[in-house]
């Protein structure tokens, strides 16, 4: 997928690697509804960054989720204490201190990411309110991605707005694509640009998968993933396409799009 209208973001996000550098840890919550590209662009960070060791870590959307999921995924590529602790069943007390002492390690700028929060287990909230508290004086990035166009009154909120208080918080909402940045991806196919950002509410990969499909036919990609994170609930009025970004990327609101439950029938019964 072509990362387009994204600059910003990697700019700010080169920004704070810079003051992780400096010895003031970043934690940058990036939002946005399934599909809008946040770990298209975390993975392009990646590449245009010099110098850092990285760490993946992500929650699965188990009915049972794993406790600690990203810790266990991130001690296996460090090895080390957290590593063996890890496999010695420690406690969190421990488990939270041996990450820490990972994130800081001398080498360097660490970035560690931990993916899809939105599923996270009571546990790794825990960890990422820890973690809040204490990155800013440490050379460390930490990259949280989650999806708020469902968030309600539950733990993952209330860590939202903890983390919010912290000098080290920063948060940014990836928005949805222009129709101009559809026009784009569209290139020379014969495609109404407009109307597919109007009916896929310029989500990146609605857009593409339709265009690769050949527009207007919906991919069966389209309805599962359309059924999977948009299920059926009080329908709300479908807002337009934006225009072009203008200012900074740091954001505290909810992306702009959201499908109404006609645009939704629309793609999960053609």
């Amino acid at each position: 997928m072509e990362l387009l209208e994204r600059g910003s973001f990697l700019d700010a996000l080169a920004g704070y690697a810079a003051e992780a550098r400096a010895g003031s840890g970043r934690l940058v919550l990036v939002s946005g509804e399934s599909g809008i590209g946040k770990t298209a662009l975390v993975e392009a960070f990646q590449a245009q960054l010099d110098g850092a060791r990285w760490l993946w870590g992500a929650c699965d959307g188990l009915l049972t989720p794993r406790p600690l999921g990203p810790l266990f995924d991130i001690a296996a590529q460090a090895g080390g204490q957290l590593a063996e602790l890890c496999g010695q069943g420690a406690g969190p007390a421990r488990l939270f201190g041996a990450f820490l002492a990972e994130l800081d390690a001398p080498t360097g700028l660490t970035v560690a990411v931990i993916e899809d929060v939105h599923w996270a287990d009571e546990a790794t909230i825990d960890l990422l309110r820890f973690t809040g508290r204490r990155l800013g004086r440490m050379k460390a990035l930490v990259l949280v991605t989650y999806r708020d166009d469902e968030l309600s009154d539950d733990p993952l909120r209330l860590l939202v707005g903890d983390l919010a208080t912290h000098r080290a918080t920063r948060r940014m909402g990836l928005p949805p694509l222009s129709d101009e940045a559809v026009r784009a991806l569209a290139g020379r196919r014969d495609v109404d640009a407009a109307e597919l950002c109007r009916v896929t509410g310029g989500n990146p990969f609605l857009v593409c998968e339709a265009i690769e499909a050949g527009w207007p036919a919906i991919p069966p990609t389209v309805r599962d993933v359309v059924s999977a994170a948009w299920p059926v609930r009080v329908p709300r009025p479908a807002k337009p396409c934006r225009r072009p970004p203008s200012s900074g990327p740091v954001s505290t609101g909810k992306s702009s799009h959201q499908f109404s439950a006609g645009q939704r029938r629309r793609w999960t019964t053609a």
